[in-house]
């Protein structure tokens, strides 16, 4: 935890919150901050966040709050149902073009400048335990990736240095703007099932989030195909109970998530939601048997006087398509594979039903960013941070830091020791990897940042 006067950030990666320490002190603010630390985490935890996936970031700015979405769209050539792995199962990587769009219209140091930040902190990397441990578990994934050497040649203790020049070399070539990516290396990146045309003509959105009013705060998150609504009406619709960690809250989280799910599955789309009438319970809504489970993407947090930022980047699964580009080091993520039918269907330059979110929180002065990698347990595990701070007063620490559960299908959980425990309730040991979460807070005067005990990150400010 670092509670600072002026900034703070947190990330997944020690490293990642250096580089974006870093970008501040030579004269950015929160969003370099951001952006630096986000390029870094594309090269400490690829198998997470890599350049070949997607980025989403809150921005609350001077009393306004968007969303910037660079999340892929599908190749001209997708299949009407794509794989769970190998090429086919990607989008279009909407990563570099969100992050630049999400820079340009909040940083203040040049591009050019914090991409050099990053890589300085890249060239001096040491192996992060998740990276390590990580390719042990997906050996068999990188086994059959063409360009999977790229992972298989790291070093296996963690703390060890290495380097992966194909991803150094991609991040200077950028420097000069996502349009390198996007127009020339993508030339590099076809393999006889993308187009130049399916990289050449995307870019990210902008939008303007959704919200929530929740007791005396304002909650936002992300717009579809987001499914940050699927977070804020399990946010709504869970009653509340006596006992931080009591059955009874778990109980009655889990009957707002069957809820929540039934209505991202039936509604989800890139297209128009009936969101008005989802959130103001006009609707009827149907119940989930089970998420899907999904391990993955990395969150990170940073706010300073004037910004805060809650951003979240992803390949979906660990290592995505389990495909590399051996030249750049780019590994494509399987985003497509979440395509369904009806109005989720593939379709080309359409981008499939995400699970990427975040949340900024607000209440008079006060202004929380907070999230964590989830995948399909998001609502569940962003419901119990935001409970954990509305309901039940925990300072920022605990909040994070606290005990959680994940929904596994029916009336069933996943709990982590400390949870009361209950008919379906299976307890694992604290903590777990039950999502690795973030939280930036600006209150009281100051910026104050936590990074979370399950994950290799640090806090850090001025």
């Amino acid at each position: 935890m670092y509670l600072g006067k002026r900034f703070a950030i947190a990330t997944e990666s020690y490293l990642a919150t250096r580089a974006g320490y870093e970008a501040y002190k030579a004269g950015g603010n929160a969003a370099d901050a951001a952006a630096a630390a986000s390029a870094v985490l594309t090269y400490t935890l690829p198998h997470l966040g890599g350049v070949g996936g997607d980025f989403l970031a809150l921005v609350h700015d001077g009393g306004r709050t968007e969303a910037v979405l660079g999340l892929g769209w599908a190749p001209r050539r997708v299949p009407e149902a794509p794989p769970r792995r190998g090429l086919k199962s990607a989008v279009v990587p909407g990563y570099l073009a969100g992050l630049y769009e999400f820079h340009r219209r909040h940083g203040v140091l040049p591009w050019e400048r914090v991409v050099d930040i990053a890589v300085g902190f890249m060239e001096e990397a040491t192996l992060h335990p998740s990276l390590a441990s990580a390719v042990v578990k997906y050996r068999d994934v990188l086994d059959a990736d063409p360009g999977g050497g790229v992972y298989l040649s790291l070093p296996a203790a963690p703390g060890a240095p290495y380097r992966i020049e194909p991803l150094l070399r991609l991040w200077r070539a950028v420097k000069e703007g996502p349009h390198v990516f996007y127009e020339d290396i993508a030339k590099d990146l076809l393999h006889g099932y993308f187009e130049v045309e399916d990289f050449a003509r995307y870019r990210p959105e902008v939008k303007p989030p959704l919200y929530i009013t929740y007791g005396d705060w304002t909650i936002y998150e992300a717009p579809p195909p987001s499914l940050g609504f699927a977070v804020l009406l399990t946010v709504k619709l869970a009653e509340r109970a006596e006992g931080a960690f009591s059955y009874a809250r778990l109980r009655n989280t889990i009957a707002a998530l069957r809820k929540a799910h039934w209505a991202r599955d039936a509604y989800l789309h890139d297209g128009e939601v009936p969101l008005g009438d989802i959130l103001a319970g006009r609707l009827e809504l149907g119940e989930a048997e089970a998420p899907e489970p999904t391990p993955g993407t990395t969150y990170l947090a940073a706010g300073d006087g004037e910004l805060v930022v809650s951003a979240i980047q992803s390949l979906y699964y660990p290592f995505g398509s389990g495909f590399t580009d051996p030249k750049w080091g780019v590994t494509f993520n399987n985003r497509a594979s979440d395509f369904t039918k009806g109005l989720n269907k593939a379709a080309p330059w359409r981008r499939p039903a995400h699970t990427l979110s975040a949340v900024v929180m607000e209440r008079g002065g006060e202004i929380y960013a907070l999230g964590a990698s989830a995948g399909h347990y998001r609502p569940a595990i962003y419901a119990q941070l935001i409970q954990n701070i509305v309901w039940y007063g925990m300072d920022l620490r605990a909040a994070v830091w606290a005990p959680r559960f994940i929904w596994t299908g029916g009336w069933e959980a996943q709990a982590e020791e400390g949870w009361e425990k209950g008919p379906g309730v299976t307890v694992v040991k604290y903590p777990s990897r039950l999502g690795v979460a973030a939280l930036v807070a600006k209150r009281h005067g100051g910026v104050a940042a936590v990074a979370d005990i399950r994950g290799d990150g640090l806090a850090l400010g001025l």
